[in-house]
């Protein structure tokens, strides 16, 4: 498996969810430095992807131009999580940096960082 990188959409498979986490099979944006993600401690933090518009101010829209998306779908910064590299099964496109900073910046919002 190669070395995921910041920006990188991969399908994760993140197992049986509890509660309103996310889980299942479903793609997430690598959003962790890349010093992190090639460090030996094997985990990544990612943001899990939906295509359902919710108009909420913790989703950042990707289009599917930009981004090798079959549709515009939207980061879930609000389930952000850090899972092993172990549960990425295989990397489907990337997002590009000026999506990515929105992306961090509402996850900084949201941990009020």
């Amino acid at each position: 498996m190669s070395i995921p990188q910041r920006g990188d959409v991969w399908l994760g498979d993140f197992g049986t969810p509890v509660g309103h986490e996310q889980g299942f099979r479903r793609l997430a944006v690598v959003l962790s430095a890349d010093r992190m993600n090639s460090s030996r401690a094997g985990l990544v933090i990612v943001v899990p992807i939906t295509r359902s518009r919710r108009g909420l101010p913790s989703h950042v829209e990707l289009y599917a131009e930009q981004t090798g998306l079959r549709e515009t779908s939207y980061a879930k910064g609000e389930d952000i999580k850090s899972v092993s590299v172990d549960r990425l099964v295989h990397r489907l496109g990337d997002v590009p940096g000026v999506i990515v900073a929105p992306l961090g910046a509402a996850v900084r919002t949201l941990l009020d960082l």
